[in-house]
């Protein structure tokens, strides 16, 4: 493990990030079904194989109906990558920290932290409330993030805050790609036509990236979405994007010492470079998410065991 003070802003970062992409799924996923009048289990499935937790929801709740989906991922308190979870881990993190972090930013995720917990106490939640939830959460998370990046000093605390919040961001969108290909991908009579059309504008959606993709590339073509959400530099939710963005963070913490982790991150990050959105297709979209995943898994590890153990430090240190 990091030491205390870095371990704790690495993973209330990533807690909040990983909340934040939750309540951006849940939010799509749900619009995506009324445009499509779906509701079974095959629309709900793939938001609980982002996941990664199938079996453990099924242990639980069986069927993944939309009801049973949206508690399980926005309210389940023994979920630990619930909405409410990872918001109570971020909230945990920041009492640990509350003596090195400034009085507004200890507030604002506090207050985050019990969001949720309040919210499950109205019975009636589904289905306009959730909404409102889900959109609440994505607004105070961008809030956290944006007031780190403001008031708090370039200093290794800030570069541990980043390293975590954009790997998990990458894993997150990898994971989405992941269950677009396998899980809503429609029937092959189906390719190329609106309903192919419509998953792939949901995707786009579900990072934020419609109005960019427009802007840039124009029609939904597969190819180019592929890049604008796997290869964009520019785009701050593309993969590509992100694993720089860690890597310039990685490379401030250590001073420009490239230990294992820094390696690893650089070569990926330089492989993602020279690919298209045409080569990621011709290589197999299946293959290439399960190599990244697992080449991010394995820098993630990496990272950990670099720095341990490491001095503790302040938020701004």
């Amino acid at each position: 493990m990091l030491s205390r003070v870095a371990d704790q802003i690495m993973w209330m970062s990533r807690y909040i990030e990983r909340a934040a992409n939750t309540a951006r799924f849940l939010e799509v996923s749900y619009h995506l079904n009324l445009d499509i009048h779906q509701n079974g289990e095959e629309q709900w499935r793939p938001l609980v194989e982002i996941t990664g937790d199938m079996k453990t929801f099924e242990v639980r709740y069986g069927k993944p109906s939309a009801e049973n989906v949206m508690h399980f991922l926005m309210f389940n308190p023994e979920y630990i990558n619930s909405i409410q979870s990872c918001l109570n881990a971020a909230r945990e993190n920041a009492k640990g920290l509350r003596e090195s972090m400034p009085a507004e930013l200890f507030e604002a995720i506090n207050a985050l932290g019990k969001l949720v917990p309040e919210a499950t106490r109205k019975k009636e939640f589904f289905h306009s409330q959730i909404l409102e939830l889900c959109r609440e959460v994505k607004r105070e998370c961008m809030m956290i993030s944006g007031m780190f990046s403001e008031i708090i000093e370039r200093g290794r605390g800030y570069h541990f805050w980043r390293l975590g919040e954009f790997m998990e961001r990458a894993d997150k969108t990898s994971r989405l790609l992941h269950v677009k290909y396998f899980y809503i991908h429609p029937q092959i009579t189906d390719l190329e036509t609106s309903i192919d059309d419509m998953q792939w504008l949901a995707l786009l959606l579900s990072l934020d990236a419609r109005e960019a993709y427009h802007r840039t590339h124009g029609l939904i073509e597969r190819d180019n979405v592929i890049h604008m959400i796997v290869l964009n530099p520019a785009f701050p939710r593309a993969i590509l994007f992100c694993l720089q963005t860690a890597l310039q963070s990685l490379s401030l913490i250590t001073q420009g010492v490239q230990g294992e982790p820094h390696r690893k991150l650089s070569a990926l990050c330089e492989r993602l470079e020279s690919m298209s959105g045409a080569d990621i297709i011709d290589t197999g979209l299946n293959e290439f998410i399960e190599n990244l995943q697992l080449e991010m898994n394995n820098i993630n590890s990496a990272i950990f065991d670099y720095f341990n153990p490491d001095p503790a430090l302040s938020i701004g240190a």
